[in-house]
Parts: C-alpha cells; structure tokens; sequence
C-alpha cells in the first residue's frame, strides 16, 4: 500500500490523499490510548453542562470525543503524513449556495487546490444495538449519498470514523467484537433501500513503513455507493474505533 503523500487514484481520474488522512486519525487514536486517557459520560455531559450554561447537554458525546481527538492527537501530528500544508477542523458548517444544511465532524482542506477542494469524515458512536446501527447508516452513509455533505463539489471520496463504544449502565454485557458489529451494520445496508449500495464495508489494510502501529490497525474498511443526484459512485472509508475501555459510565 502507499505512505505519505502517495495517493489513490479513483474512478473519475482524481488523485486523493485519503490514506494520509486515515494513517493520521489512526495514529492520533494510538496516541491517546499511549496518554491513558480516559473519558466519563456522566463528567462529558457535565462539562457541556457547564460551559453551555444549560441544564441539558445541547452536544452529542461523539461530538466532543471527535474534537479532543483531532484537536490534540490528530492535528499536532499531521506533518508526521506529508500533511503539515493541510487544515484539518472539527464542526465546520456545510453549505449550500451560502444556505447552511449541516456540518462536518472532521474537515480536511486541501489549500493549494482550486474549487474549494476538501474531504469530510462524519463522525459516529456505534454499538451493538440496532439503534446506533441504524444511526450510523442515515445519519452517516446516507447523507453523502444524498449530497448532504459534498453539495457544491463533486469529489467522490469521503471518511467515517465509529466510536464503538457502549454504555455498561444500560448494559452490561454489551460488548461485541468490532467484525460483527461491522458485519451487522453490513445487513442492514442490504435492506436500507434509501441507499443503494455496490459493495458493503470490506477490509481496507493500511501500512506504513516507518509508523508500524498502523500497520497493525485491523479495523478499516470501505464501502462504495451510488449518489443520489449525479450517479457517481462514492467511496466511503470506514475507521472503527476501540474506545470500550476509553469512554467510561
């Protein structure tokens, strides 16, 4: 496979840097794990509590796990892939013809090139229930499928990272092995009639020949779909993230 700044060649002739940007989430992640850090739901909500000044928590948990990791773990280290010429931000407003209709979880911008070029990773906590299974499918794959993200663009390459995660309060025997939670998300693509679909998630193998940790990474994976309006196929990479012994009750 390719390192630093080499790049994938997809269908329509573009090059993309998607692998430098994977290899960088992937090490911003073993970076946190070699911190020990560890995060409290209760103490999330908490801060959000309090900085909002709100007796409800207005920010989803996914929401502040995806900016402390690029924040601190992700963005310090982009030099590290070729990528220091590179912005990378956290809930950044998508926009359509200057109305906005969402926001990227993780934005890379790519300043050198014309036509606002960038690439949007959607960010989400996946467990074993049908739920965030579901969630990750309609609030994730579908909305680049139907140009909720990539409105004025016509780049075809796009990122999820699943904070997989699950809330032992709720349940206690709720850890699953990342392949069947995948594969379950995988059976319930089939029967998304919304979304069609070429093939489901399947094993994406990154390496890198100076960062030996990403070559040990198991959980990356990528699927390819149809958009919805100019029937280009898009491919989505899939980053499963272990942060069962992270995220604590």
């Amino acid at each position: 496979m390719m390192n630093g700044l080499e790049f994938i060649v997809s269908t329509d002739g573009r090059q993309y840097y998607i692998e430098s940007f994977l290899k960088s989430i992937i090490y911003g992640y073993h970076q946190l794990i070699d911190g020990k850090s560890k995060y409290s739901r209760s103490g999330i909500h908490q801060k959000i509590k309090i900085i909002q000044d709100s007796p409800k928590a207005h920010n989803e948990i996914e929401d502040f796990l995806c900016r402390d990791l690029i924040t601190k773990y992700v963005k310090p280290n982009l030099g590290l892939f070729g990528l220091e010429n590179f912005v990378v931000d956290n809930g950044v407003n998508e926009t359509k013809e200057n109305v906005t209709i969402g926001h990227l979880d993780i934005k890379f911008q790519v300043p050198s090139l014309q036509n606002n070029h960038y690439y949007a990773f959607e960010a989400k906590r996946v467990d074993k229930n049908a739920a965030s299974q579901k969630y990750y499918i309609v609030g994730g794959i579908e909305r680049f499928t139907k140009r909720v993200y990539y409105p004025e663009t016509d780049t075809v390459i796009a990122g999820m990272v699943a904070f997989v995660e699950i809330d032992q309060s709720k349940s206690s025997k709720g850890r699953v092995e990342i392949p069947v939670i995948k594969d379950s998300i995988n059976r319930r693509i089939d029967s998304h009639k919304p979304i069609t679909t070429v093939h489901n998630l399947i094993d994406f193998k990154l390496t890198d020949d100076t960062h030996r940790l990403i070559d040990g990474f198991k959980f990356s994976y990528f699927s390819k779909h149809i958009r919805d309006d100019d029937k280009q196929e898009l491919t989505i990479y899939h980053l499963f993230l272990d942060y069962y012994d992270l995220l604590l009750d």
